[in-house]
């Protein structure tokens, strides 16, 4: 008899505990400190040059080293969900210097690539006038809810 009570006191125990615990909410952390804006465009790889070159183990070689004042190519790959508004260019001495506005592209331009699986966008750019020198070139992709993508780079090298 004894065996019995226990056993219905730790069956009512156990349900009481399930039906309290449903009444209980946890709080969403993320959505208490995010807030969404909306989507923006990804830039998968920026690089310079007419064609995309590649490493051994399949990374794209971003950089290039012409000759001074020569022109070239700034190729811009990315994909999106949202409308795209634009594409700026910008450009700087380094990495963390201050950059200048090259061009603002806008939407319209751009091209579906069926075997990268991503929008290409090519714009021209000329290389420094100085030569052993070295630029750094800036790509950031506005759409039409205005949010801007986060900048990659390219480095471009003039020969000796």
């Amino acid at each position: 008899m004894n065996k019995n009570i226990r056993i219905l006191l730790l069956s009512l125990l156990s349900l009481s505990s399930c039906f309290l615990s449903g009444c209980y909410e946890e709080p969403d952390l993320i959505s208490d400190i995010t807030v969404s804006k909306g989507k923006v465009a990804q830039i998968s790889v920026v690089w310079l040059g007419p064609t995309r070159l590649i490493t051994a183990n399949t990374s794209v070689i971003t950089g290039q080293t012409v000759d001074a004042s020569a022109n070239t190519l700034f190729n811009i790959e990315y994909t999106t969900l949202v409308p795209v508004k634009e594409f700026r260019v910008y450009w700087a001495a380094t990495a963390t210097g201050a950059q200048t506005l090259v061009a603002t592209i806008p939407a319209g331009t751009q091209q579906y690539d069926a075997n990268l699986r991503n929008y290409v966008i090519k714009v021209p750019v000329k290389a420094q006038e100085t030569k052993k020198t070295t630029r750094v070139f800036f790509a950031e992709i506005v759409t039409d809810n205005g949010l801007v993508s986060a900048q990659k780079s390219a480095i471009l090298t003039t020969n000796p």
